[in-house]
């Protein structure tokens, strides 16, 4: 969903529960298309882990140049989803 040249990605669509690489890879590809910083709905998305946030981390630090996560809008994300974003992000940071 785009507005004003702003894309919005609703995560749910690679699953409620994230916790593979490959499904980071997945959301990787389809922010790939974003012409700025697109926001990133986790409403919907129960549950992630490190592998996914680690991959989703160092993916997004590549094709956005930004090595911090609060750069991005984050729209619903349970306590856990953005605990375990913070941690990924920032092994995915040290790199």
């Amino acid at each position: 969903m785009e507005e004003a040249g702003k894309m919005t990605v609703e995560m749910k669509q690679f699953g409620a529960v994230l916790v593979t690489r490959y499904a980071a890879k997945r959301a990787l590809k389809a922010l790939s298309s974003a012409a700025g910083m697109p926001t990133l709905d986790f409403s919907g998305v129960e549950i992630t882990n490190h592998s996914f946030a680690d991959e989703f981390g160092k993916g997004l630090i590549a094709c956005f140049s930004v090595p911090d996560l609060s750069k991005f809008l984050i729209l619903g994300a349970n306590g856990y989803v953005s605990n375990s974003l913070q941690a990924g992000f920032s092994t995915a940071a040290e790199a």
